[in-house]
């Protein structure tokens, strides 16, 4: 009995004393990954403090009607996170040609620079409707010294439209460069300029048509904090980015902006062209932590 109950106690006695070695071990353990994951969101969050004024108030960096970090048409040189998704859907209408759309697009973060997004809408217009081009592409953000300013580059590519009403055998190639520059009280001025290039090709009664044109869009745009909550934005959208140049699709455009990972927002403006209307609309952005 004696045997048996010395036995106990020497287990008992080990246990007791891997316990107290294990613990310190797991408890620094625990500390160093707990470490770790401070320092990897510390890193997150000053990248996307980069983005914005040094201040106070940070423009709210939401994304336009492709469905990445923009404004309306055009985008900053903001790019996504690592991992990080981007979806908008919006309804607009031009009544310019009584042209009603329904963009949707979605973005998603390669690297922390580099992102790929491709976007889609419903189109209608007098006689016509069904889905517009597919766009697809990607954009990539450049390291600067100064953290307020930011840089990117990026390139486009579509064809379509994928309905036979709205015509067929269209293809476009869209680079791009973006600077986005933002004041330390706030205020974010943005320049995107872009080579657009459409060539066709289609075949009537055995006949072929084919050719191409292009031309230079310049999109200038600004935004301002009112507060964490309410960002408002103007836009100048220059060379037919509403519909793909020829008459029309010069927008001069304001909206606001509202909202964190479910943001809203509304715009309305005058569409510049042969003739002149009005543009409105608005939608919904999601955006994943």
């Amino acid at each position: 009995m004696r045997f048996w109950t010395r036995v106990a106690v020497s287990f008992l006695a080990l246990a007791f004393t891997v316990g107290l070695a294990v613990t310190p071990a797991d408890a620094a353990s625990k500390k160093s990954k707990k470490k770790k994951e401070t320092k990897k969101e510390t890193k997150k969050e000053v990248k996307k403090e980069t983005r914005h004024s040094s201040g106070g108030k940070h423009v709210i960096s939401g994304g336009n009607l492709m469905g990445r970090p923009g404004y309306i048409f055009s985008d900053t040189a903001t790019t996504l996170d690592k991992g990080q998704v981007m979806g908008s859907a919006h309804l607009t209408f031009d009544s310019w040609g009584s042209v009603f759309q329904i963009p949707v697009g979605v973005s998603y973060g390669i690297t922390d620079k580099l992102q790929l997004n491709a976007n889609t809408s419903f189109y209608s217009v007098t006689g016509a409707s069904g889905l517009n081009f597919l766009n697809f592409g990607g954009k990539y953000g450049f390291d600067t010294s100064n953290r307020n300013l930011g840089i990117a580059a990026g390139i486009d590519l579509g064809f379509g439209p994928l309905s036979n009403a709205l015509g067929t055998g269209f293809f476009t190639f869209d680079p791009y460069g973006v600077v986005t520059y933002t004041l330390p009280d706030g205020l974010q001025l943005n320049g995107k300029l872009g080579l657009y290039v459409q060539t066709y090709s289609y075949t009537v009664l055995n006949y072929t048509f084919s050719g191409s044109w292009s031309f230079f869009q310049l999109d200038l745009g600004m935004a301002y904090p009112f507060d964490s909550n309410l960002t408002g934005f103007a836009e100048l959208a220059t060379n037919g980015v509403v519909n793909g140049g020829g008459l029309g699709g010069t927008p001069l455009l304001v909206g606001i902006r509202t909202g964190k990972d479910v943001q809203f927002q509304a715009f309305g403006g005058l569409d510049f062209g042969a003739a002149t209307g009005a543009f409105i609309g608005g939608g919904v952005v999601l955006l994943s932590k």
